[in-house]
């Protein structure tokens, strides 16, 4: 019994297994072409000459980026994206993956979550609100909903684990 104990408790103290490689790179590269994209979006928001995009008749980054939904409480979009990435940045390190402490794989899940709730609030201003879409945004979205879909793989595959 000592020794089953003994064996538990270093299992324990060993952490959590890492995800699959191929789950923590595609996480690792997603984060970082979110990053580039809110670092973009970011400097884009503040020198609008800087914002590169096609425009036609659906498709106009300007007009996206400098409407009036552009902002939440003051605080530009783009900055709550370089926020998002950078933690979730945080939260990909192979200490936090290899944590036992709960709040961190939960931390993983409330934050990809609450990015697909702003995705869906942003996609609804361009479309029903704006009636245009920006690339750049687009492609943060798709990111936000993969790294998501990557966090629900990562604790579909721990099912049965103790916390």
């Amino acid at each position: 019994m000592t020794q089953e104990m003994t064996v538990k408790s270093r299992a324990g103290a060993a952490g959590q297994p890492l995800p699959p490689a191929w789950l923590q790179a595609a996480a690792w590269v997603l984060t970082l072409a979110g990053l580039g994209i809110s670092v973009y979006l970011t400097i884009s928001h503040y020198d609008e000459g800087a914002l590169v995009c096609s425009a036609s008749r659906t498709v106009d980054c300007h007009a996206v980026t400098t409407s009036e939904y552009s902002t939440l409480a003051g605080v530009p979009m783009p900055l709550f994206g370089l926020a998002f990435f950078v933690a979730f940045g945080a939260l990909l390190t192979p200490w936090a993956l290899r944590s036992t402490w709960a709040p961190l794989r939960w931390g993983r899940v409330a934050a990809t979550s609450v990015g697909v709730l702003f995705v869906v609030y942003l996609v609804t201003v361009e479309l029903a609100l704006l009636h245009k879409i920006c690339l750049w945004c687009t492609g943060v979205h798709v990111i936000t909903v993969l790294l998501f879909l990557l966090v629900l793989a990562d604790e579909f595959r721990r099912v049965g684990q103790v916390d």
